[in-house]
């Protein structure tokens, strides 16, 4: 007997099936999201990785966003924050660290006006220690290390011109064993200049010798 599509559509269509929507993390958590009724009538949002719930959404609300925080790759639901950097923007930071730097397992993370670059722990910021890839923390500590492990930043950059296109870089200070603040290192420049001056340096002894506002002899 022939394979019929329409029959198959139209029984989908009886049985009322749809699917929830999901967001699966780089730790290849599967997330889920709730609609919650308030006593207003509102609705309030939550992640779960339950598929079990009654009121998990099929669509991401308008006006909200799901997204994932670099730091420990928690995913949330928000209302929408404007990026003001171009997707252009992210690509040049990216390319500028594959090329020149000494990490070897990063990403660069957009959020409202700054492009920071995120490291693994077993890429260390100022090269006190050897980087390790992907597949290196793999082979040392398994698959399983890939759900729990944190990304770390330590340079990013600011856009403070949005006509010109000019932007801050800042780098982190570490003020004490538990206290550190990202300061700003340099002048206003292009993304393309700013990504290659400094952005070769993460990994490395140098990193320590930029110096930030206020730090200068």
């Amino acid at each position: 007997m022939d394979f019929c599509w329409k029959t198959l559509i139209a029984r989908c269509h009886e049985l009322d099936y749809r699917m929830p929507y999901s967001y699966t993390n780089r730790q290849s958590k599967t997330h889920y999201f709730r609609a919650v009724q308030t006593k207003k009538g509102s609705y309030r949002y939550y992640v779960t990785q339950s598929e079990e719930y009654p009121d998990l959404i099929e669509e991401v609300p308008k006006g909200f966003e799901v997204t994932e925080l670099p730091e420990e790759a928690k995913v949330v639901i928000r209302k929408i924050r404007p990026v003001l950097t171009t997707k252009e923007e992210k690509e040049i930071v990216f390319d500028a660290i594959k090329e020149l730097s000494a990490i070897k397992d990063f990403f660069v993370h957009a959020d409202a006006d700054y492009l920071s670059v995120y490291h693994s722990q077993f890429s260390s910021t100022g090269g006190q220690e050897k980087s390790l890839s992907r597949d290196e923390v793999i082979e040392h500590f398994g698959k399983g290390i890939e759900r729990s492990m944190p990304f770390l930043t330590s340079l990013r950059f600011r856009l403070i011109d949005k006509e010109k296109r000019l932007f801050q870089t800042e780098r982190i200070v570490f003020l004490g064993i538990f206290d550190s603040s990202f300061l700003p290192v340099g002048q206003l420049e292009r993304i393309e200049d700013v990504a290659r001056k400094y952005g070769q340096h993460l990994g490395r002894n140098s990193f320590f010798n930029i110096i930030p506002h206020g730090f200068e002899e």
